[in-house]
């Protein structure tokens, strides 16, 4: 009688995972996903921070044509960057109370993010567009003029 039963329950587990086993693949994929996404969000971060340093202080020339300007501060965000790939970086650089120092100024940031797996059902609740803000006091005098420009890092 006990080996009859074993026969009637022998493929049972095996529906089972095969019914669990999507739900646990979709739920491993979104914690990657998300951890992707968080470590790619602490990157916009840190660029940004590294943006507003170089604004503020008017570091010396990155790009190579012997002033400093807001072509610098983007060579500076892209250094920053710890990307896998090339991204679309929009800057944004505004002057809120003036151009000297200890005046305010703004800096955001915007970078796509390109989704880690492609799944879509996992792609839709996360953003595609990361974005951070920083106020900063200017330590020496504004060398650059407030503007939104995009890059390729």
């Amino acid at each position: 009688m006990l080996s009859s039963r074993k026969k009637r329950e022998s493929g049972a587990s095996l529906v089972e995972m095969a019914l669990v086993a999507p739900f646990l693949v979709l739920l491993l994929l979104g914690i990657v996903e998300f951890g992707w996404k968080f470590g790619q969000f602490n990157e916009v971060r840190h660029g940004t921070r590294e943006a507003a340093r170089f604004a503020a202080v008017s570091e010396p020339d990155l790009d190579g044509d012997t002033d400093f300007d807001e072509d610098d501060i983007v060579v500076a965000v892209c250094n920053a960057l710890n990307l896998a790939g090339t991204a679309s970086v929009d800057l944004d650089l505004q002057l809120v109370t003036g151009d000297q120092i200890g005046d305010t100024a703004r800096i955001t940031l915007t970078m796509d993010t390109p989704a880690l797996s492609g799944a879509p059902l996992i792609s839709q609740f996360l953003p595609t567009e990361l974005s951070n803000e920083v106020l900063f006091r200017l330590e020496q005098p504004a060398e650059w003029s407030a503007q939104t420009f995009t890059n390729q890092c």
